[in-house]
């Protein structure tokens, strides 16, 4: 398949991941990561983050979220007959394969898919200068509400196409089971548009888009009360590269795979390093230019934190860790 077509049928399937990339490339706009100031001085000292198991989410719910919106859509909307018709075109039994594999896939979802979590950076009503001094509120009582950290990313290493890690980035839709169905219907009809190119293919071919397609949907839907956070995931499935053992092998080089106890809770986790790979067209990801700031949140010994940060980062090159480093002096409440 040439590679123009190959980009036709992944912008009809994924229409909101491409729409949204392009909007952040096009703004400049930066992702942000809240965290503990423990934790932030671990990723600095390992030049990695940690991939954690969705089924370790603050609530595995979202992803049982996404299930259900996915599940909405297709047994209660035209385009869930339409997306049956295109599917019987191809392959006649490809609807029952498809409810009968995706099945299998959700199951292993639960077991075998890794996340890491950020959020857009910058405040739409009073600018990013807001932001960029405070942080956002509702973020640091989420997720560090005393001793925190925020790390502020530059966007390229996040929006950039290259399988280089096999981790891929994916904007959360905010939608209930009836808001889900335009969503549905944009990926049905951008298949339409393009099975010129997919039918002659096969059912086998159809069945492996709509799984991948699907996938990503049901993992990156969340409850519109969660909408504020403007969240985005890199997800990162290893299933597959596991059946390839000298590709696993390169895999476990570049994302290692560990146990770690974490809220003492040992679990299985995969390390996604600060590291560029120009060969294969990931670069922006070493520390010095990925970071953009570190921004200090509420704590009552926010100037050791910030001091120790700045140590951290003198030592893996960012030479100008005094002005990248952001005491947000908000108050704490106890």
């Amino acid at each position: 398949m040439s590679e123009d077509n190959y980009d036709r049928i992944w912008k009809a399937l994924h229409p909101e991941t491409d729409r949204q990339v392009t909007r952040i490339r096009q703004d400049g706009t930066r992702f942000v990561h809240y965290t503990s100031a423990e934790s932030a001085v671990a990723i600095l000292r390992s030049g990695r983050m940690l991939l954690r198991n969705s089924s370790l989410l603050n609530d595995f719910s979202e992803v049982e979220h996404g299930r259900a919106c996915l599940a909405h859509a297709q047994l209660n909307s035209s385009a869930g007959e339409k997306l049956n018709s295109l599917m019987c075109g191809v392959q006649a039994d490809l609807p029952d394969l498809f409810a009968q594999t995706y099945s299998q896939i959700f199951s292993a979802m639960k077991s075998d898919t890794y996340l890491l979590s950020v959020s857009e950076h910058g405040d739409r009503e009073h600018g990013d200068e807001f932001e960029d001094e405070f942080g956002r509120l509702s973020m640091w009582r989420a997720y560090a509400n005393r001793n925190g950290v925020a790390f502020v990313f530059n966007n390229s290493p996040f929006v950039t196409e290259s399988n280089a890690l096999n981790a891929f980035t994916s904007p959360v839709v905010y939608a209930t089971p009836e808001s889900f169905e335009p969503h549905f219907a944009e990926v049905v009809d951008g298949l339409e548009s393009c099975m010129d190119i997919v039918a002659p293919l096969g059912g086998a071919f159809l069945l492996e888009l709509l799984i991948g397609a699907f996938r990503f949907a049901t993992q990156s839907t969340k409850h519109p009360a969660f909408r504020e956070e403007r969240e985005w995931r890199i997800i990162y499935n290893p299933t597959m590269l596991r059946s390839d053992p000298p590709v696993w092998q390169q895999q476990l080089e570049r994302v290692p795979e560990d146990i770690r106890t974490i809220g003492g809770v040992p679990q299985r986790v995969h390390a996604i390093p600060f590291k560029n790979y120009p060969d294969e067209g990931f670069v922006g990801a070493t520390i010095p230019e990925i970071l953009d700031r570190v921004l200090v949140g509420p704590s009552p010994d926010a100037h050791a934190i910030a001091q120790a940060l700045i140590a951290e980062l003198k030592s893996v090159g960012v030479f100008d860790a005094v002005d990248r480093v952001i005491l947000t002096n908000i108050p704490l409440r106890t």
